[in-house]
């Protein structure tokens, strides 16, 4: 039942309904009024006035003939006749007048005054109705007052149905909900006998929207025997389709009235449908005109925190909870949830098949599978040892010795870089690195060696290690241009400002003679900073078609819709590498782009059927194999036979499980299977001490769908602390913090983001509608 300090629908003449609580609770906010604010006191006033006044009139004038005075009695001295306790009786054209007044006072917010005037109509009013003396008294807020005289004017017959909906707003305002409940049902009971009447429909329409019939209720509103009241009508109707989440019926019904007041309530329902702009504008008016302000700019905030607008988001929120830190949890406690893009196949394909084309780091990752490793320089082994043999010669032995300690150690980690480049080639990444992680404790200023470790962590998926390690390399070598350029690209996928190192590299490519390495250097350099207009001269080179080339040709070509280009060197790649999965998925990329989403799914499916995989890449290779292939079996609709395969290799493999731990772990994620993808991750995490940002996020990606968001919490602080310019991780995290009511903490991650265009590929958020009913339900439950 509703309580009586909420917003309430009263009837009378001029006026029309608002909103009893539960109904607001479940419409999110529709009219709810700040705690201090006095409530909305909409009166049906008698219809039937004017009758009754005439026949009242000729009872006074007979009775009171003699005293023409009386009749003609000046307004103005009211208030002193009260003072002076003295029965004064008023003429009903004055009364009429009087209600008239206090109906405009009231109507134009000079409620004082009017429920002053509405005090002293019922002080005098022994001329007119019960029904309209109680219309006055409820006006006046004499609410016992009130329900004692419309009880009457139901028991003398007069405007039973209108009188006993009266009687349950009183009830309303007094916490009655036995009473409410009672003359509600003496209202539906009534119904019947106004049939007749113009207002039918409208009856109809207040008794089955307080009774919570609200289909019934709309169906009234949508067949209207009358157009009386249509402000109120148009009210009611936009509540209740908003309840509904039509949210353009209710829009439409806000927008016919063109009240001022009602632009927070448009500004909520634009938001529902997803046009942040027209939210926005709505929510700015609203706080320029004091419409409920703390709403009003929390609103404003969560809505920029949904459009990406992180800087306006942050501002915002961060203002409103310092300035009401008591009641800004109040009003929008939000639930932190993925996307639902993620989960469902024809959304995902919609979106898949855009970031394949648009992502800037899927682009760096399929650049980075194809790259080369290097090997070592054996003419510098070769100069050291002619060095160390020289000096044996001229007697000095210290430096000998000095030259031929670095030729051996060098020996050493050149013979170790062979064989990690070795395991990389054949798939197995991590074993690699681990080797290569090794050889650079031995020695770290071998640039090369540098470079290929740098490699191998941009393939696992650890870009901050991928960052450090080619920029390392760099700096060792500074003609090691695939080095510097490759630290510009992980640089950019980190959030990291690389514009003086992109300069400095520029300038020294800039000066290298032209041949095939500088036009290499360039183009990769045109495609770190997404200049795909000045990278498009390589697709017309004739140099020998390396794996680098031929990827580099599918981007450019794509890019700049030379799509027969793309086709070629994407056919060239697949000839190459067979039993890859990623030449193929490339494959598809550039053949199938322009298929319907049917037609799409058909092709996939059955080129893919066709290929003979060997999976070493799936199981143990690069992680943008396992991220896109998983994509295309859940767009594809193949997702359970994938779970399945992943499952089988993971109980008869005698290698590494990492890789398909991690495979598994996502594929059960977007499969729905949360529970499972959760405790995958965890050992991943806990187990096998897989801990870097993007697992430690994919962990809390799990773990959120699952509903254990404590964990997530955790696992996105650590991701935070392994990569602090990871802006998925704090965007998250903060999300999380709102949910748990600490905006503080949410506005600190928020403020870490430097782009106010971000938008996060899993995490998103709603009002949690059901703790906004609970807090009404229970309001002593509320801190």
């Amino acid at each position: 039942m509703a309580k009586a300090n909420d917003d309430i629908i009263i009837i009378e003449d001029s006026d029309a309904a608002l909103d009893n609580e539960d109904v607001e609770q479940q419409i999110l906010d529709f009219d709810e009024e700040e705690e201090a604010r006095k409530k909305k006191i909409i009166l049906f006033g008698g219809i039937t006035i004017i009758v009754v006044l005439l026949i009242v009139t000729t009872v006074l004038l007979l009775l009171f003939k003699h005293s023409k005075e009386q009749q003609n009695i000046d307004f103005s001295i009211l208030d002193k006749k009260l003072d002076a306790n003295k029965t004064v009786v008023v003429a009903p054209t004055k009364l009429e007048n009087m209600i008239a007044k206090a109906n405009y006072l009231y109507s134009n917010g000079s409620k004082e005054k009017a429920l002053t005037l509405y005090e002293d109509i019922a002080q005098y009013s022994k001329a007119i109705s019960e029904y309209n003396l109680g219309v006055a008294q409820l006006k006046g807020a004499q609410y016992k007052i009130a329900l004692k005289t419309f009880q009457d004017a139901i028991k003398n017959n007069e405007k039973r149905c209108v009188s006993a909906i009266n009687a349950a707003v009183c009830c309303l305002h007094l916490n009655d909900e036995k009473s409410f409940k009672y003359y509600i049902n003496l209202a539906y009971a009534y119904l019947p006998y106004e049939i007749n009447s113009p207002l039918y429909s409208y009856y109809y329409t207040l008794v089955n929207y307080y009774k919570k019939n609200y289909l019934s209720a709309l169906n009234s509103l949508k067949h209207a025997s009358s157009n009386t009241y249509p402000e109120a009508q148009d009210h009611l109707s936009a509540k209740i389709n908003a309840l509904y989440n039509n949210n353009y019926d209710a829009i439409d019904a806000l927008e016919k009235l063109s009240d001022p007041t009602d632009t927070f309530s448009l500004g909520l329902l634009y938001a529902r449908i997803g046009d942040f702009n027209l939210a926005t504008n709505h929510f700015q008016d609203a706080l320029l005109k004091e419409i409920h302000p703390i709403r009003a700019e929390l609103a404003l905030g969560l809505i920029n925190l949904k459009a990406g607008h992180i800087k306006s988001a942050t501002q915002e929120i961060n203002s409103v909870t310092k300035k009401h830190p008591d009641k800004v949890y109040k009003y929008y406690p939000i639930t932190v949830k993925l996307k639902n893009s993620l989960f469902d196949p024809q959304k995902a394909q919609k979106l898949y098949r855009s970031k394949i084309i648009k992502s800037q780091n899927i682009a760096f990752e399929k650049i980075f599978y194809f790259s080369p490793y290097k090997i070592f320089n054996a003419n510098q082994t070769i100069s050291y040892i002619r060095k160390g043999n020289a000096n044996i010669y001229i007697d000095n032995v210290a430096s000998a010795q000095k030259y031929l300690k670095r030729s051996a150690s060098s020996s050493s980690v050149n013979a170790g870089i062979t064989r990690a480049i070795k395991k990389a080639l054949s798939m197995k990444i991590r074993e690699a690195n681990k080797e290569l992680q090794k050889l650079a404790k031995i020695q770290p200023k071998h640039s090369i060696l540098q470079y290929n470790l740098a490699l191998t962590y941009a393939q696992l998926g650890d870009i901050k290690q991928a960052y450090k390690h080619f920029l390392r390399s760099y700096h060792l070598d500074a003609k090691n241009y695939l080095s510097g350029i490759y630290a510009l690209m992980t640089g950019k996928m980190i959030n990291k400002n690389t514009r003086k190192l992109k300069s400095i590299i520029a300038d020294s490519v800039s000066l290298e003679n032209d041949n095939e390495e500088s036009d290499l250097y360039k183009t990769l350099l045109h495609i770190s900073t997404n200049d795909y207009l000045s990278a498009g001269e390589w697709t017309d080179n004739s140099y020998k078609p390396r794996p680098l080339y031929l990827v580099l040709s599918t981007l450019i070509g794509m890019k700049l819709h030379h799509y027969d280009k793309a086709q070629k060197a994407a056919q060239k790649l697949t000839i190459e590498f067979p039993h890859d999965i990623l030449p193929h998925l490339i494959y598809i990329d550039t053949h199938f782009y322009k298929d319907s989403p049917a037609k799409y799914v058909e092709n996939v499916n059955r080129y893919l059927k066709k290929q003979s995989f060997s999976f070493t890449d799936l199981y143990y290779g690069p992680y943008v194999t396992r991220y896109l292939y998983i994509q295309e079996n859940l767009i594809t609709g193949q997702l359970y036979y994938l779970r399945k395969q992943l499952e089988a290799k993971l109980d008869t493999t005698t290698q590494e499980t990492h890789e398909i731990e991690s495979a598994l772990a996502l594929t059960a994620l977007y499969n729905k299977q949360y529970e499972e993808s959760y405790m995958l991750y965890n050992h991943l995490i806990d187990t096998l001490k897989v801990q870097d940002a993007y697992t430690l996020y994919l962990g809390a990606v799990a773990s959120t769908a699952a509903n254990h968001h404590a964990n997530a919490i955790a696992l996105l602080e650590l991701s935070i602390l392994k990569n602090r310019s990871f802006y998925e991780s704090r965007y998250a995290l903060a999300l999380l913090y709102l949910e748990t009511k600490n905006n503080e903490g949410a506005t600190i991650q928020l403020g870490k983001i430097k782009s106010n265009n971000f938008a996060s590929n899993y995490f998103d958020f709603n009002i949690n509608k059901d703790e906004l009913l609970y807090k009404k339900q229970h309001p002593q439950a509320q801190p």
